[in-house]
């Protein structure tokens, strides 16, 4: 009923906004800024849309998820992306955009997205990255092992110990830093804002305050919805830590170690 509202005007909508998308990996930030820019009255964020060929993860009130936009993302994706996504809108939103990860939507029909996507020269792009790949790939074996992927309370967690592989976390950190490369020179033609999840955390009114305007939002004092799950220093949460340090030392990857 929203939607033929605003297809005939009964309700004030434009498509004179913002589009952009959060790139980047699991496990550096991007719920911590999706929820950030979400408690702005004119953002729009969706989650990981292209991240499932079954279902579409819009996680929004606005965009419940019908029989007919399934049909449409699953044998259509540049229709999806250009008539269902980025399509006219309430009034009230300036900007409107969705997460996705380096590696999603790489099959097709869906992996025809990331041309279109590179086609649209207006796309703004943030890319969040976290400097500390260790920690990423810490946090993202502690979400797998507990299921627990986001902390929306705020309480600090009692994370498990752990035992990481030195050459699983070594492939972790080249791919990881290949896939950051690798994304800058493909929207190397786009507006694009770097963010790294250490300074959105640590100084998140001045940061968020600089995506703001990057993406011509009027400035809002934002509230997080989701918090840090791992408080503790690596070294009191991973068991192997000293022999891991040890074995990184004269590498490029040493100031991972960093307690």
């Amino acid at each position: 009923m929203k939607e033929f509202a605003l297809a005939v005007g009964f309700i004030p909508s434009t498509q004179q906004y913002t589009k952009f998308i959060i790139l980047g990996r699991s496990r550096t930030g991007s719920n911590f800024l999706r929820g950030l820019l979400n408690s702005h009255p004119a953002v729009m964020v969706f989650g990981e849309i292209f991240r499932n060929q079954e279902t579409i993860d819009f996680d929004h009130p606005e965009f419940p998820t019908t029989k007919r936009i399934i049909k449409i993302y699953q044998n259509n994706p540049q229709k999806f992306l250009e008539k269902i996504i980025f399509r006219r809108i309430p009034a009230n939103y300036r900007a409107l955009g969705f997460k996705i990860f380096y590696y999603h939507a790489r099959e097709n029909p869906f992996a025809q997205i990331w041309q279109i996507l590179r086609d649209q020269h207006n796309l703004h792009i943030i890319h969040i990255k976290r400097r500390n790949i260790l920690r990423t790939h810490l946090s993202r074996e502690n979400a797998v092992k507990t299921g627990e992927w986001v902390n929306t309370n705020g309480k600090e967690s009692n994370p498990p110990s752990y035992r990481l592989d030195f050459d699983a976390l070594l492939r972790d950190f080249v791919q990881t830093r290949q896939w950051e490369q690798q994304a800058d020179e493909f929207f190397s033609n786009h507006p694009m804002i770097e963010v790294f999840y250490e300074d959105l955390s640590k100084n998140t009114d001045e940061q968020i305050k600089r995506i703001q305007h990057f993406l011509s939002l009027p400035e809002y004092p934002v509230q997080p919805q989701t918090f840090k799950q791992i408080q503790k220093p690596l070294s009191e949460i991973i068991e192997n830590y000293e022999d891991l340090k040890f074995k990184f030392q004269e590498t490029e990857w040493s100031s991972f170690f960093e307690d």
